[in-house]
């Protein structure tokens, strides 16, 4: 492993103690060496933080170092075998998780560790160890059983972390089938429902992909390099050909467009109504937001989309076997 400098900034060296002292105690018993290799630092470097920490401590409620507020270490070990092993460490008042607080953090990291990118991840379990270990009093057994990793998700999220193309059997949003190549950007999630975004090679722009809409996806080769022209957590941008398409509707109801709105979709508001311009990719679209509309908000403009909508509504109302109003 390539030689790190030790910290030499009062900032850095208080940062590497801070780090240093609960590995020290959480590990009891570790060589200079372990110690030297886990924060980067050459086994000379580790001694002299070790034997720093020995003059250092709790100086308690007056401010006055006693033998029993220093940390301790057996120099036996540390002399002769190169061992740092704490027989005292002053800090018995260590703030530590309730038993509801760790349960909430242990529920979290479980989830975490089903999603593909962390599912090999060491540190994940080591976490929750010590989480079960550093509660106020016993954390009850629990499990989280999330949503089974399909075979899918585990192509799709390897070919992000491997920059690799892939060739994908996709059903767009107007229920058409083609096969697209698509350079992958990242994975992400809304709702228990996985977006790939990534460069599609047949329309040379960023586009996002719902994995539940591929029939299959397969590895074809590297990825080019492409400019990203959308954030982490910006799956939704609209297209300067996209249809645009305005909506009015009380704000409190804003939320039953959240498949449809992004964050850079103009929403005006006046007092309790907002008015909404949403870009759709096709007009294919349009019957599905009148049907969130339905009952709670209206399409103003353009005109052939409401009427677009209009149609839409007296085919639904008719496929039920209901009469159009007049």
């Amino acid at each position: 492993m390539a030689e790190r400098r030790a910290p030499q900034k009062s900032g850095e060296k208080l940062a590497f103690l801070l780090a240093l002292v609960p590995y020290l105690i959480d590990q009891a018993r570790v060589t200079v060496a372990e110690a030297a290799e886990h924060f980067g630092v050459t086994p000379a470097q580790m001694r002299e933080y070790v034997t720093y920490l020995t003059a250092t401590g709790d100086p308690g409620a007056e401010g006055l170092y006693q033998h029993d507020g220093l940390f301790d270490i057996d120099w036996d070990d540390f002399d002769e075998r190169d061992v740092i092993r704490f027989r005292a460490a002053p800090l018995q008042q260590r703030p530590r998780f309730s038993a509801r607080e760790a349960a909430a953090l242990l529920a979290g990291l479980q989830s975490v560790a089903a999603l593909p990118a962390f599912a090999e991840r060491p540190e994940i379990g080591q976490l929750m160890a010590k989480l079960a270990r550093g509660s106020a009093s016993t954390v009850t057994p629990l499990a989280v059983h999330p949503t089974a990793v399909d075979p899918l998700r585990t192509i799709v999220a390897a070919a992000v972390a491997s920059r690799e193309r892939l060739r994908i059997d996709y059903v767009t949003s107007a229920g058409e089938r083609e096969l697209r190549e698509v350079d992958p950007l990242r994975l992400e999630s809304i709702d228990d429902v996985w977006y790939l975004r990534g460069w599609s090679l047949s329309r040379d722009a960023e586009r996002t992909f719902r994995l539940d809409r591929m029939a299959s996806a397969e590895p074809i080769g590297p990825a080019a390099e492409h400019p990203a022209s959308s954030a982490p957590g910006e799956l939704f941008r609209g297209d300067a050909d996209d249809l645009r398409v305005t909506v009015g509707m009380p704000a409190s109801a804003l939320g039953l467009l959240h498949d449809f709105l992004g964050p850079e979709d103009e929403v005006v508001y006046a007092g309790d109504e907002a008015t909404v311009t949403i870009p759709l990719a096709h007009e294919g679209m349009i019957g599905r937001l009148a049907a969130r509309l339905a009952g709670v908000g209206v399409i103003t403009a353009p005109e052939h989309a409401r009427r677009t909508a209009a149609e839409w509504a007296r085919a639904a109302l008719a496929a039920a076997g209901e009469r159009p109003p007049a």
